[in-house]
């Protein structure tokens, strides 16, 4: 399972206002910019689940997507370890099972809106 789920792909549109429409109603607040550009979100604190961070960056028309699921210490010590820092959101094994799950089925909304095969 790899630590983060990455998507490059190419689009002939401006991505920020459909990606600002799609955080609310899938739960992702939006925590800002970074200063090469990249477009930070997040769904979820990590309380009961482990908090699903998006990021995404558009550079002309080329648009790279990172989305995981990030396990607190605390998560992590009741797991005994068991599940690593950060995974992707990948379909497939046993470790986080639920919070990957959501994660890609919000993701895969984003990337369907911006006419992108899904996360399987």
């Amino acid at each position: 399972m790899t630590a983060r789920t990455v998507r490059d792909f190419q689009v002939g549109f401006d991505i920020a206002a459909v990606v600002d429409a799609w955080a609310g109603p899938n739960h992702y607040g939006f925590r800002g910019v970074s200063p090469d550009g990249t477009r930070n979100y997040q769904r979820g604190n990590g309380v009961l689940t482990g908090a699903m961070p998006m990021t995404i960056r558009q550079a002309g028309t080329g648009v790279h997507l990172e989305a995981w699921i990030h396990a607190t210490l605390v998560a992590r010590i009741c797991a005994l370890f068991l599940i690593p820092t950060d995974m992707g959101i990948e379909s497939g094994g046993l470790k986080g099972v639920l919070p990957r799950s959501m994660a890609r089925d919000s993701v895969n909304k984003l990337l369907a809106q911006l006419g992108q095969p899904p996360i399987a």
